[in-house]
């Protein structure tokens, strides 16, 4: 039995402005961007006879997701499991903003960027212990899954499939609409693609 699995991050949100925010459990829908995105992929995966859709549920994952099954008649289903790391007091604050009023806590981020939580937030351990039975739920099911959700639980699972330590954190891309391509043969899963992006 084998599965291929086809890790989509969601096409750009809607924020206020062009800053550098803490955007997690936020619910931010797509942007015009992020739509078109979406709808590129779309076409990238219509060859692909997929069987199942899945989703955090989350409004931007959700929408990227209805974008590309549109038109196909494929049992969809959503995983809260998936959703985005919390980052807690600090939802939609700007990184500037932060650092100016909490500048302990941030310089404690910066040391150990993976494994702080920030106030009433998660760290990626965190998100890492609820995300990877979900995904290896799914890894169990047979043929081509499409699962959209998040850059931060995308990279737990990246990380956790390749032993990877976590002061490697920036050394995986993660663009929006970016697709990670997971095979399961057997027992084994295997990495074959990171960061494909067929619509740039």
């Amino acid at each position: 039995m084998e599965t291929t699995l086809y890790l989509v991050r969601h096409g750009r949100p809607e924020l206020p402005d062009g800053e550098m925010r803490f955007v997690g459990s936020t619910d931010l829908p797509l942007s015009r961007e992020g739509r078109e995105q979406a709808a590129t992929l779309r076409t990238a995966f219509m060859p692909i006879p997929l069987v199942r859709v899945c989703h955090s549920g989350m409004l931007r994952a959700s929408e990227t997701a209805a974008v590309i099954a549109d038109g196909r008649d494929i049992l969809r289903t959503e995983v809260p499991e998936l959703r985005e790391l919390s980052f807690g007091e600090w939802e939609m604050r700007t990184l500037a903003d932060v650092a100016a009023r909490d500048p302990r806590e941030f310089a404690a981020r910066e040391r150990n960027f993976a494994r702080f939580a920030p106030p009433g937030g998660e760290s990626f351990p965190d998100a890492q212990r609820r995300a990877m039975p979900a995904f290896r739920a799914l890894s169990g099911e047979e043929g081509s899954i499409l699962v959209v959700a998040h850059a931060g639980i995308f990279k737990t699972i990246l990380f956790s499939i390749l032993g990877m330590p976590w002061e490697n954190l920036f050394s995986v891309m993660q663009d929006y609409c970016g697709v990670h391509v997971i095979e399961r043969t057997g027992e084994y899963l295997t990495v074959r693609r990171v960061n494909w992006t067929p619509h740039l």
